[in-house]
């Protein structure tokens, strides 16, 4: 059996302990396509041995580039790549990305080829899903900047940090690493705050703690579109004369998709894999294999997947709204 595997969209962390999985699971021969969809389209495929797969499964240096394609893809794209993937005679294509991946995928499986999707994404936006690689990497990153703010707090006492994530629409980022980080606020599109109520809350925790730590989601304010940064700025703006406290601020950027990924990070690739595996041996194709609220790996079909937004039923919502993260 031959695998083709091509990433789309933003690069994450863990996505070479997933290639190593799948390669350890099949034993087959895998081709791997730098460049997301553009390169499928300019057939930029190249092998992969097993050698590098295991020398670098947990590093963070990448073996496959992503990429994106900012216009949809034509009739006549679609043709090139069903040529370039069946003169390499692949049996299968796995995708990894997010929701718009996945709308890319339901139309190549229209032209015959065998596709699945795997949630590559440090925004864990993908409906169904309750992990995507790269989102346990993304928080410890987190997790480790709140710390040296909080160090420097203590050092100099009185000060309101301000950290901007990435994100998207969603703030599952932001809402989940404020909770393993032990921030004090969150501010996330899903739950936005009075700015009174906000500013009166800063006031009183810095009454009692010698640093008050807020993580704000890229896609909190209004004017946000994909790729836009500084929603910190017009936050503070708002914020900073209430207090009347000057407001540090940190943008954690594209950094937050790279690191030495994380245990949950290996654990959770190997379970995908084993699943999209095992659909590949049933031949149940044309798929995206989720993570549900069970840490089950899944598959669901392709015409199932859409983005979304933090589950306001979730247990992880509820606990920060018992811990007055929001």
């Amino acid at each position: 059996m031959k695998i083709g595997l091509v990433i789309s969209g933003g690069d994450v962390s863990g996505m070479n302990n997933f290639l190593f999985q799948i390669n350890r699971m099949t034993e087959s021969e895998m081709v791997i396509f730098d460049g997301g969809i553009n390169g499928l389209i300019d057939n930029r495929s190249k092998d992969i041995s097993k050698r590098d797969l295991i020398d670098l499964s947990i590093s963070p240096v990448p073996l496959i580039s992503s990429g994106r394609k900012e216009e949809k893809c034509k009739k006549s794209d679609y043709e090139k790549i069903v040529k370039n993937i069946r003169q390499k005679k692949i049996d299968c294509l796995i995708m990894g990305g997010g929701d718009g991946s996945f709308q890319f995928l339901k139309a190549l499986s229209g032209y015959g080829i065998n596709c699945y999707g795997i949630g590559m994404t440090i925004d864990n936006d993908i409906s169904g899903n309750s992990y995507t690689i790269g989102f346990s990497t993304a928080c410890e990153q987190v997790i480790s900047e709140v710390g040296k703010l909080r160090n420097t707090g203590r050092g100099l006492p009185g000060r309101v940090f301000m950290i901007e994530l990435l994100g998207g629409y969603c703030g599952e980022l932001t809402l989940q690493a404020a909770l393993k980080s032990n921030a004090d606020i969150a501010l996330i599109p899903e739950s936005v705050w009075d700015i009174d109520e906000l500013a009166d809350r800063i006031k009183n925790k810095i009454k009692l703690q010698n640093s008050v730590i807020i993580l704000c989601s890229e896609g909190y304010t209004k004017e946000y579109t994909p790729g836009f940064q500084g929603a910190i700025d017009t936050m503070i703006g708002k914020i900073e004369h209430k207090i009347g406290i000057r407001i540090r601020k940190t943008i954690l950027g594209y950094g937050l998709r790279s690191g030495m990924p994380t245990g949950e990070e290996i654990i959770q690739g190997a379970i995908l894999a084993e699943e999209v595996v095992r659909c590949i041996n049933s031949s149940l194709t044309n798929k995206i294999i989720v993570i549900n609220n069970n840490n089950k790996a899944i598959p669901i079909d392709l015409e199932n997947s859409e983005r979304r937004l933090v589950d306001k039923d979730s247990n992880i919502y509820k606990l920060a709204k018992v811990t007055n993260l929001i």
